[in-house]
């Protein structure tokens, strides 16, 4: 064995202090091994839906988490690491403290921070934990808080409402969206995605609030934050009839989100988006909106 490369490889990582939390990171990422590079979130986590041809929403486990930016992104590492096999995923409590930002303790005090949030997710039924050797077991349940097994979203549009999932891409951590976003910007970012939609309209607060379970100031910061970081951008304006506007008509802008989060779009409305932009598609619209104004759909102009 080559001496001098192990040498200067633990030099590199100062043996004796602990790795950063970008390095403890990306070690967990490394370790998913998920080719696309981005965690599978069911919708249910966001909104979840009762069964039954009439749709009835809820909000789910996520509006329960938003006092703590720890909490939240140690749910998602756990979904990001955990194995097939079991769904199951054992580390010491100095790599998810590390890695989620609760502790940074190497002499033994992690363990019970780390068990705190443990704690909590195990209350609203999201994951389950178990002892293993000195270390601590997790096996992630069901997103939508029932308590049932885990099993991979199969994202078909024709089964269960709750097939329906989302993705969180590695950029999250790896462009340090984890630090940089405060917990509003990042319930906005979840509940934007969750819509898997190439743009969508921004509603009234006490709407969202409604919805999601977020506080109308929740949604109203979160809101600004997106935009003001470029993240959230104005994609098209759509002119409406509006029979509470003194011209009779009003302006409405369709928002998107911005890269690396525009990965969630839902595949019929992505094709058509598509469609949309082929020569075909461009003379269809024009075709359809000729045909409503008198001067290009050959109609008499009243005098």
């Amino acid at each position: 064995m080559n001496m001098d490369s192990v040498n200067t490889e633990l030099t590199v990582l100062k043996r004796d202090m602990a790795v950063s939390q970008d390095d403890t990171i990306r070690m967990l990422l490394e370790q998913s091994k998920r080719t696309g590079r981005a965690v599978l979130i069911r919708r249910a986590f966001v909104q979840d839906a009762d069964p039954g041809l009439r749709l009835v929403t809820r909000p789910g486990p996520f509006s329960k988490m938003l006092r703590s930016n720890e909490r939240l992104d140690l749910f998602l590492l756990i979904h990001c690491v955990t194995a097939r096999a079991d769904w199951g995923v054992a580390h010491r409590s100095e790599t998810w403290g590390r890695a989620a930002g609760i502790s940074f303790a190497t002499n033994g005090t992690a363990s019970a921070a780390v068990s705190r949030h443990l704690h909590k997710l195990k209350e609203l039924k999201l994951i389950s934990t178990e002892p293993y050797g000195r270390m601590t077991r997790i096996t992630k349940l069901l997103e939508d808080g029932s308590g049932d097994p885990y099993t991979l979203p199969s994202g078909d549009k024709e089964g269960s409402r709750k097939s329906v999932y989302f993705k969180v891409p590695f950029e999250y951590w790896e462009q340090h969206y984890y630090r940089s976003l405060s917990m509003p910007a990042k319930a906005m970012l979840l509940i934007l995605m969750s819509q898997r939609s190439p743009s969508f309209a921004l509603y009234k607060a006490r709407e969202y609030a409604l919805w999601y379970g977020v506080s109308p100031s929740t949604v109203g910061r979160g809101i600004e934050e997106l935009k003001e970081k470029d993240l959230l951008y104005a994609f098209l304006s759509e002119q409406q009839l509006d029979g509470f506007s003194v011209l009779g008509q009003s302006t409405h802008v369709r928002w998107a989100l911005a890269a690396p989060f525009d990965l969630n779009v839902n595949k019929t409305e992505r094709e058509a988006a598509e469609a949309a932009w082929t020569p075909e598609g461009v003379a269809r619209t024009a075709l359809r909106i000729g045909s409503r104004i008198p001067a290009l759909s050959g109609a008499a102009i009243p005098r």
